[in-house]
């Protein structure tokens, strides 16, 4: 946001699933960014269908995590007691948000579904693995869209269990802000390598995510004499 000049207070998200990434997102995009999750979506294992929970005024993440499952599921009665609107499992991808975090499933924004995206969006923020087509991206181009790709933007998961690894090997253990500090660092120093390559080569994220791994690897493999 700092990068494309959005005051992320000013902004709105919607999100894709509420397990784990997408509970933690929706809670960071309010608490730490100061913006407003306008709706997320859940899968009803009672129901067999997907909805998204969704207010105006913005939903409050905390305690729809309180009504959650072990699997994601949001309590949909007590939801309703509370004031919030039970709408379609896809109608989390039309809202007029600015971000949208499609959290849970693979290949859920795709040649049909990107048609319904709000022209407001300005930043779509995979946190599931793969969840945008190739011919959804081609939209995502065309109309400016920022994407920030799966592999760059859920990484911190596998970058934290890499620091656990590290701690056991070394037996000794860091505190919470020790690992959270790590983390930004990590985190921060991947978005900027991808995004000053898609600054300098002008390609899309996602291409400009791929042509730095690929250079990575073909870096390490030279250093070991592999190639």
């Amino acid at each position: 946001m700092k990068k494309l000049g959005i005051d992320p207070t000013k902004c709105t998200a919607a999100l894709q699933g509420y397990g784990n990434v997408s509970q933690y997102a929706a809670i960071g995009f309010k608490e730490i960014l100061g913006g407003k999750v306008l709706a997320v979506s859940y899968w009803d294992r009672n129901d067999r269908k997907s909805y998204t929970i969704s207010q105006d005024k913005g939903i409050d993440p905390c305690y729809l995590q309180g009504i959650t499952d072990q699997y994601g599921a949001i309590d949909k009665d007590k939801a309703k007691e509370a004031g919030y609107a039970i709408e379609d499992g896809g109608a989390w991808l039309g809202k007029d948000v600015d971000v949208l975090i499609p959290a849970a499933i693979e290949g859920q924004i795709n040649a049909e579904t990107v048609e319904m995206i709000s022209p407001k969006v300005r930043i779509v923020a995979e946190g599931a693995n793969g969840p945008t087509t190739l011919e959804a991206d081609e939209q995502l181009k065309k109309r400016g869209i920022f994407l920030i790709p799966d592999f760059l933007c859920n990484s911190g998961g596998v970058t934290v269990s890499y620091f656990e690894s590290v701690q056991n090997d070394m037996n000794y253990y860091w505190g919470r802000d020790e690992v959270l500090s790590r983390l930004d660092e990590k985190m921060t120093n991947a978005f900027q390598s991808v995004y000053d390559l898609h600054e300098k080569e002008g390609v899309f994220m996602r291409d400009a995510a791929y042509m730095v791994a690929i250079n990575r690897v073909v870096k390490a493999m030279q250093l070991r004499g592999w190639i």
